[in-house]
């Protein structure tokens, strides 16, 4: 009995070995097919970026005077939350508890002061 137990797993061995070897030597004949090559990234023209320089220094002149309205007028709401922010906190005894409209105050005075703080870094 033992004698057919050896044999069995012997010829289980053989066969695996023989499976594993067919199945790499398929995978061999078919390669991966290599992905495809990136898409090259669209360049602008030369002749079109320099052919009318006014146009283009108007529309910067334009699109620095937004960013700059912008900018005054992220300043005005930022000191005006700051001011409601200083009433509210004289109004009340800050020692025990913080109200949740104040902390909520403050996270969007955060919020706004970083957004101004990349606009003034030019982003």
């Amino acid at each position: 009995m033992l004698e057919t137990r050896r044999m069995f797993v012997l010829a289980m061995a053989g066969a695996a070995g023989f499976l594993a070897a067919e199945e790499s030597r398929l995978v061999g004949q078919y390669p991966p097919t290599p992905p495809p090559p990136p898409q090259p990234a669209e360049t602008p023209n030369p002749a079109e970026m320099h052919s009318n320089p006014r146009a283009a220094a108007a529309a910067r002149r334009a699109r620095m005077q937004q960013n700059e309205k912008e900018f005054r007028d992220g300043v005005e709401r930022l000191y005006q939350l700051t001011s409601e922010l200083r009433e509210e906190v004289q109004k009340t005894t800050t020692t025990e508890v913080l109200s949740v409209h104040m902390v909520k105050k403050t996270e969007e005075i955060e919020r706004l002061a970083k957004l101004l703080k990349n606009k003034a870094k030019g982003g």
